[in-house]
């Protein structure tokens, strides 16, 4: 079962069989540090679900295990659905698939498309206090200051497991006492961005801070 293959189409898919009908692919990634080598991560555990509604008010969801296949174009959840995926852009879309799910043929197209944590490397200051609170490294290890929310010290630590949502671009991971919540994306001439929660006050960090003359 190769689930990176489906990676590339993460994302939601508006349908056509009724006002609201959708087909969402979801992606969680999940690394750990190894105990041996606690600079360097493992692969990543890729799982993903599958969820489907044929009227927009309620949905079925389907996990993508042995019983799933994708060969990059065709996928299939045996008694559920068969669907044709396809990626080209076309007046903002971004991917489509048609085929069948259950008995009814389908077409579905998406706006959105899914964002690797890769894109996130860098190093992000707190804009309060200047100081630097998280660095995402190129091989994916991320090193956090764990006392944001008390006034930060500097003190940077190896995130030894996380979990990240490439449809939302979204990271969480568990301190000693708080679960943190990172929001990424980017904030004009400031780069890259990060909502920092979970601990108090949402803490804003960016790659670039804001000059104070």
């Amino acid at each position: 079962m190769d689930v990176g293959k489906l990676v590339p189409f993460t994302g939601y898919y508006s349908m056509n069989v009724a006002p609201g009908a959708f087909l969402s692919i979801d992606t969680v990634e999940e690394r750990s540090a190894s105990s041996n080598q606690p600079s360097t991560h493992a692969e990543a555990l890729i799982s993903i679900s599958i969820s489907v509604s044929m009227n927009g008010n309620s949905a079925t969801t389907y996990s993508f295990d042995n019983d799933a296949t994708f060969d990059g174009v065709t996928l299939r959840i045996p008694e559920a659905l068969t669907l044709d995926f396809k990626r080209e852009y076309r007046e903002g879309r971004l991917a489509s698939f048609t085929g069948k799910i259950g008995d009814a043929e389908v077409r579905g197209e998406s706006y959105f498309n899914q964002v690797p944590l890769s894109a996130f490397v860098g190093d992000y200051h707190d804009v309060q206090t200047a100081k630097r609170v998280l660095t995402i490294t190129d091989d994916l290890v991320l090193l956090f200051d764990f006392s944001v929310f008390s006034g930060g010290s500097e003190e940077m630590r190896q995130v030894h497991s996380y979990r990240y949502v490439p449809a939302m671009f979204v990271l969480t991971f568990s301190g000693e006492r708080e679960k943190f919540t990172l929001m990424l994306g980017t904030v004009g001439k400031n780069g890259l961005a990060c909502s920092i929660q979970g601990g108090g006050t949402p803490r804003l960090a960016v790659s670039i801070l804001p000059f104070n003359p």
